[in-house]
């Protein structure tokens, strides 16, 4: 039996993709336990796994929480510096009290949860970290992480990226570099000097892109340790019930009408941004419009709902994704993996935290459409998705992402890699990349 510690930050985005990985190690007979924020301590217990509170008090989706500007350069600053950096030193206390008493054998990490690898290295335990967004890694054939910019691997463009690197780490975010240095400092860890994005990459045993190539921007200098397992997606959800309607969505597939999903994601929830302009926007058409938001309407717009929408809190991408023509995102990194899953081409809105990231890709994969703004208007919204319907590119494309994405396992090979890494034995197998499992 592996002791295997999860450490990941209280944010839905970042703990999601755990969940099958540990649902996996437990039903194999292997001890997990999971030290996250007190909302997901029933999703940790429903797989099994043990939980361990992150201990600062943060009983809720954190980045939801905050407040203020997250847009932009600025709005991922701040995240960066006080979601993932600051709290580094605590975080790092805590887990020399859980690891003092579990005794893991491996750590298992979000990529933004810097104190796992940290704390693994002063320790001598080795870790995994599992890629949550968009790969954000330096490369000579990439931009900066955050500048959403494409990739370009020629003479000039390289020389762009080299500039682009330099303006990034020595002014642009100096700051949240000092940051850094001064957190690793105060965790009694010698500070890196690589850019920030690059401290996963450095310190964990293994890297895990939770994504296929296909739909990543290509670096010809991609370090040995980081692996392409796919997206780590749930298996569907027990407990839910169709809706009443749910068989309206099956009519409208026997009769030829789209299918739209319009979802606002876990973090940026403001209905006023993408879902009420989406709605305004298909209001009228011939398509069957289904909406998700957690936190539901303003009563204001309830009252004028049009005839084609559906509205839930929640339904799982599981059971309406295939049933899907377009989905219409704010850009979250694990509905776009799931969308093109099941070859859904997207429209995506979105510019705060990594979501302008998130666009970009989906821009570049030609699976769909980037708006490049998280407050789209009716009228871009509607001109969007009827390109992405009357445009057979588009389907065609993520339908070619598909196929790429049913030959990656998602989180059986992650489960192998975590063992692999913490010494267990595993079955002999080969990865999509050709390593040996």
């Amino acid at each position: 039996m592996t002791r295997i510690l999860f450490a990941t930050l209280s944010i839905a985005g970042h703990v999601r993709p755990g969940l099958p990985v540990a649902r996996d190690l437990v039903n194999a007979g292997h001890e997990v336990a999971w030290y996250t924020g007190r909302k997901f301590e029933p999703l940790v217990s429903r797989v099994g796994a043990t939980y361990v509170p992150n201990g600062l008090g943060f009983d809720g989706d954190v980045l939801h929480e905050m407040t203020g500007n997250r847009n932009g350069i600025g709005g991922l600053k701040r995240i960066v510096r006080e979601l993932f950096i600051e709290p580094i030193p605590h975080y790092v206390r805590d887990l020399g009290a859980v690891a003092k008493e579990f005794r893991p054998d491996v750590i298992v990490v979000d990529d933004c949860f810097y104190a796992g690898p940290i704390f693994a290295r002063q320790q001598g335990i080795r870790s995994v970290a599992y890629v949550v967004g968009p790969l954000s890694i330096s490369s000579v054939d990439t931009a900066p992480a955050g500048t959403g910019m494409l990739p370009s691997s020629s003479a000039l463009g390289r020389l762009r990226n080299r500039g682009l690197h330099f303006l990034t780490s020595r002014v642009l975010f100096r700051d949240v570099q000092q940051a850094m240095r001064r957190a690793s400092t105060a965790a009694g860890f010698p500070p890196l000097d690589v850019f920030l994005t690059d401290w996963p990459v450095r310190l964990a045993d293994r890297l895990l892109v939770s994504a296929v190539p296909e739909i990543e921007y290509p670096r010809s200098d991609l370090p040995e340790t980081v692996e392409f397992v796919g997206p780590m997606l749930p298996t569907g959800v027990d407990d839910w019930t169709p809706p009443d309607w749910w068989s309206e969505v099956h009519d409208a597939r026997r009769d030829g009408r789209p299918v739209v999903l319009l979802t606002q994601g876990t973090a940026s929830t403001d209905t006023r941004q993408l879902i009420l302009p989406a709605i305004e926007a298909l209001a009228g058409s011939d398509a069957l419009v289904v909406a998700t938001a957690p936190e539901g309407l303003p009563e204001s717009a309830l009252a004028a709902l049009p005839p084609n929408l559906r509205l839930e809190r929640f339904i799982p991408y599981t059971e309406l994704l295939p049933l899907t023509d377009v989905m219409v995102t704010n850009g979250g990194w694990a509905g776009v993996q799931m969308s093109l899953h099941y070859g859904v081409p997207l429209v995506t809105a979105g510019r705060s935290e990594d979501k302008m990231e998130v666009g970009q890709r989906v821009a570049y994969s030609g699976a769909g459409l980037s708006l490049n703004t998280s407050t789209p208007s009716a009228k871009r919204i509607r001109a969007a998705v009827n390109k992405i319907l009357t445009e057979s590119r588009y389907r065609e494309r993520a339908q070619r992402l598909k196929a790429a994405y049913q030959r990656y396992p998602g989180a059986p090979r992650a489960t192998e890699v975590i063992l692999e890494v913490a010494g267990a034995p595993v079955t002999t197998s080969t990865g999509e990349n050709g390593r040996p499992a």
